[in-house]
């Protein structure tokens, strides 16, 4: 049994397709079916029930697919550490944000450029729930996100600095000579709102529960510029983390006066998971940058 084989079934397993399985591994279809053929031969089961137009994992196959995924992660854990050992800065690191903490991530990916040149980056931008389901799957090494509102006990969190959500509104806007606002101040204004899969939604979504109003959004967005834009104008109020508009001054952030209205800005990764040497000093980098730290001392200002 080899562990090319194993991935070979893993990736199978997850399409349940011959043909998309070996696309997505650089093979051709014969040569990914003598493989599992293989195998199968090496177990005595067979993994998959085979049809005309797709496979199905057998209970054999069933059984088999968490223990072949844990001997890839295996595997590949003690590859990175002996590139560790070895203090090589080289190979793969992939981070994954979210839209509304993309502004905190420039300063400490320069430096991290700089100081590791032979460090390859990959920066995914996604929603948190996509963003945590490509960390689980081991196709990120770690996420920049707020904390998510439920628990997660796989998570391991490391706290950036803590955030409220607030009215986003221009400068030149009434609402900005307001120190605080309420839910209900919001509903005599126009409101441009995140979409639902963003954060800053979910956070207020949770803020809203048990209101006995609604707050009625002309246009709802899954990109936080483009909302920018439109408070530009002078005519539009929406919700988003402080931290959004930190340091702008085209903008005012006023901070919603709810209860349990706290953001915590994380680096999520996966508990009980070897983290490569680059991850880590990336993480120290970004602690130590000046996005970072002054909204850790400012942003509720």
């Amino acid at each position: 049994m080899e562990l090319r084989q194993l991935k070979y079934f893993v990736m199978s397993a997850e399409y349940l397709n011959f043909s998309e399985a070996a696309k997505h591994l650089f093979i051709t279809q014969s040569t990914l079916s003598q493989q599992i053929k293989q195998l199968e031969y090496e177990l005595g089961f067979s993994l998959f029930l085979r049809t005309s137009r797709h496979i199905i994992l057998t209970e054999a196959g069933e059984e088999f697919l968490p223990f072949a995924q844990k001997t890839i992660r295996d595997a590949e854990d003690g590859v990175q550490r002996l590139y560790d050992l070895q203090h090589v800065k080289a190979g793969t690191l992939r981070v994954g944000v979210t839209y509304s903490l993309s502004s905190v991530l420039t300063e400490g990916l320069l430096r991290f450029m700089k100081e590791y040149p032979g460090v390859k980056l990959e920066i995914c931008y996604e929603t948190v729930n996509s963003l945590l389901e490509l960390l689980k799957a081991r196709k990120l090494d770690f996420i920049l996100s707020y904390k998510p509102v439920d628990e997660m006990p796989e998570i391991d969190t490391i706290t950036l600095f803590e955030n409220s959500l607030s009215a986003v509104v221009s400068s030149s806007h009434p609402l900005a000579q307001e120190k605080k606002l309420t839910l209900s101040d919001l509903g005599r204004y126009p409101l441009v709102l995140p979409s639902r899969e963003l954060q800053a939604r979910m956070m207020l979504e949770r803020l809203m529960q048990g209101k006995n109003f609604s707050l009625v959004s002309q246009v709802e967005l899954n990109e936080t510029n483009i909302l920018l834009q439109m408070v530009s104008t002078g005519n539009y109020v929406t919700v988003l983390s402080a931290s959004a508009v930190f340091g702008n001054r085209r903008f005012k952030a006023v901070i919603l006066d709810e209860p349990n209205n706290l953001m915590v800005a994380s680096v999520l990764s996966l508990k009980d998971v070897y983290q490569k040497a680059s991850a880590k000093e990336f993480i120290n980098i970004l602690l130590d940058t000046d996005a970072v730290k002054r909204r850790a001392i400012n942003c509720f200002d």
